[in-house]
């Protein structure tokens, strides 16, 4: 073909190509100014302790994926909250290189029209933007980045190159290893002649087996040791849940909202999407290609042309396997989890729509949009769905957590203890960013703080602060020893309070110190004007009497603390025991001070069932073996104990 207004399948034009990614880089604008949330302080932290730490296996983990949890956090691990940005900023850069990658792969096959639109539907795909603004994301966009970066290589015939890319791929997230048919089969798929098969799939296939056999958490999930886990939500599902949840993939992967015409549209994202529409539809214009011209790409059957049908293929072979793959391992429907089959779409509808006229690619594109936009104020405050709308409320929460504690505690003294007694957060996780994520660490940039929970309570601290967080958010600074407290918002619910501070107390207890316990606990009892919280902590108190061997003194306790229903004392013993102190012989005289029995059968059911459906899985274990001694061939403590055998627990 001559040069001037032709276009080649293999010599696509290039600066339409930018297209996609300036596209998809206004649609994820609102996200660059969120801050982190939910996992990025689970890998900050690590990175904070140094490269090994960063790039270890988390025992029984599911995952393992050292490039995008370890060594993409490295650089931001001391730069405190304010390296959210940079995160953020890497994010978008990431998404925009897969958007243009992606319209390059396909415009050397499909000509520069086909291209552009795959990688323009690509850009308006709903959940792409939200993976820019948490700074885990990059694990979805950077295993979406390699695996385009190896398809490139291996179709410009550098598969070696393309091997190590694809690595990279599968060391970012194990949910692209479903594409790898795809550059098995990639010569056959475009047409090309000769086609290789042979080379391709040793290459790859010898990738695939290798890491399948090297990786850990796949090794669990094929014996089943993740599939009953209480806490995991990785795990084969049953077949009506395989069937809904690949139907709201589905209606996700062509940006339909899951939850129907009650979805509010975000009207405050409107203009991103009609700038990303303009862009879309001017280089459109630049692409124009004439009917002669993509003739001419059709006739390049020696070096392979994506006709239509093989593109249909070529997206059939990414998105259903990847679609697949959440609805039958994930317990939890996850709008991200449809970008990667989102490339298989994409190139469908490029090429499909590659010979339209330009008023009815831009029409096709502007509906795609439109959905894309009013698919992302999709919202489930049950937290069964994870959208962008759950991941504004993680990061508010944060921030707002964050805020109000620095009002509280401008510095903290190096190494300091802050232990924190978290309400119930639903979808803003604050437990697990603080507990489990140890976010205070990034925040004031110091590994050495221990964030833990007031039973957990280690001695010998340089400084201790203790919180109550309640569920509107609003910070507690409690001094035990007063007792008294003082509030960043409304006041607490006083109740809430005593409850952290008894639990305190048995940490004290556990740590060395029964006698400021003691007197935490007298302090309480004599201020509390109702018989059951006061009956509670007088109990608390015997325990500790009991630990200490002081008969006498546990019996004049018990004695002046008020009696309680048989439901209450369970409860409260089943508290206790779900929070261990590091002081196991305090927690076992539990059973004394609150009236129950460690061989009452029912009593012992009761507690299983409580601790297993909790998540508490060696509280369940100890029980269950109690039980099964006391009830020997008990159904229930023997059906629990081979679920926990088969978790190793």
């Amino acid at each position: 073909m001559t040069s001037g207004s032709g276009v080649e399948a293999g010599r696509p034009r290039r600066w339409p190509l930018a297209a996609p990614a300036l596209a998809a880089a206004i649609l994820a604008i609102p996200c660059l100014g969120w801050g982190y949330f939910w996992d990025d302080y689970f890998f900050l932290t690590r990175a904070q302790r140094g490269l090994a730490a960063a790039l270890e296996y988390v025992k029984g983990a599911a995952f393992y994926r050292p490039l995008t949890q370890g060594l993409y956090f490295m650089p931001f691990a001391h730069g405190g909250g304010s390296g959210a940005l940079a995160a953020h900023a890497l994010n978008l850069a990431v998404l925009a290189a897969s958007a243009w990658l992606l319209a390059v792969v396909v415009a050397r096959r499909a000509g520069t029209r086909a291209g552009l639109l795959a990688g323009l539907f690509f850009s308006g795909v709903a959940p792409a933007p939200s993976l820019v603004g948490w700074a885990s994301g990059a694990q979805d966009l950077l295993a979406i980045l390699f695996f385009l970066a190896a398809l490139a290589l291996h179709d410009s015939g550098r598969t070696a190159w393309a091997v190590l890319a694809m690595a990279a791929a599968l060391l970012s997230k194990e949910a692209i290893g479903v594409a790898m048919p795809v550059l098995i089969l990639w010569d056959a798929i475009v047409g090309r002649k000769p086609a290789r098969v042979l080379a391709p799939f040793a290459a790859f296939g010898g990738l695939a087996l290798l890491w399948s056999a090297l990786h850990p958490g796949i090794r669990l999930l094929v014996t089943g040791r993740l599939e009953h886990d209480p806490r995991s939500y990785v795990g084969f599902q049953n077949a009506t849940m395989v069937a809904l949840e690949a139907r709201r993939y589905l209606l996700a992967l062509v940006n339909v909202p899951v939850t129907g015409a009650r979805t509010p549209c975000p009207a405050d994202l409107a203009p991103y999407g009609v700038a990303a529409w303009v862009v879309g539809v001017v280089a459109l214009r630049l692409a124009r290609q004439r009917a002669s011209e993509a003739a001419t790409a059709e006739s390049a059957s020696a070096s392979g042309t994506l006709t239509i049908p093989r593109a249909l293929l070529l997206g059939a072979l990414i998105a259903i396997p990847a679609l697949l793959l959440p609805s039958l391992v994930i317990r939890r429907w996850a709008a991200y989890f449809i970008c990667i089959p989102a490339l298989g779409l994409s190139i469908a509808l490029g090429v499909a729509l590659a010979r339209a006229p330009v008023a009815i690619a831009s029409a096709g594109l502007a509906v795609f949009l439109a959905l894309g936009l009013w698919s992302r104020g999709v919202e489930d405050p049950s937290g069964a769905l994870l959208t962008e709308r759950s991941f504004i409320t993680g990061e508010r929460a944060t921030r707002d957590i964050e805020r109000r504690f620095r009002y509280l505690y401008p510095t903290l003294p190096r190494g300091s203890h802050v232990l924190v007694s978290v309400a119930a957060s639903g979808m803003a996780g604050i437990h697990g960013t603080l507990h489990d994520g140890q976010a205070i660490r990034v925040w004031y940039n110091d590994p050495a703080i221990r964030v833990l929970d007031p039973e957990e309570r280690l001695g010998g601290a340089p400084h201790e602060i203790l919180l109550r967080i309640t569920e509107r958010r609003d910070l507690v600074a409690i001094d035990p020893d007063t007792p008294s407290f003082h509030s960043t918002g409304a006041p607490p619910d006083v109740a809430e309070v005593r409850m952290v501070i008894g639990t305190y107390a048995r940490g004290v207890a556990a740590t060395g110190e029964p006698i400021r316990a003691l007197r935490i606990l007298d302090r309480l009892a004599r201020t509390e004007p109702e018989a059951l919280p006061r009956s509670y902590d007088l109990r608390l108190a015997a325990m500790i009497l009991l630990a200490q061997h002081d008969e006498s003194g546990a019996e004049r306790v018990l004695a002046a603390a008020p009696p309680w229903p048989r439901d209450v004392a369970l409860d409260a013993t089943a508290r206790v025991l779900a929070q261990p102190t590091r002081w196991a012989a305090l927690d076992s005289c539990a059973y004394r001070a609150f009236g129950t029995s460690p061989r009452d059968p029912d009593a012992l059911r009761y507690w299983m069932a409580i601790f297993y459906g909790s998540g508490y899985l060696k509280q369940a274990r100890a029980t269950a073996l109690r039980l099964h001694e006391v009830a020997p061939g008990d159904p229930e403590s023997a059906a629990v104990l081979k679920k926990l055998a088969r978790l190793g627990t």
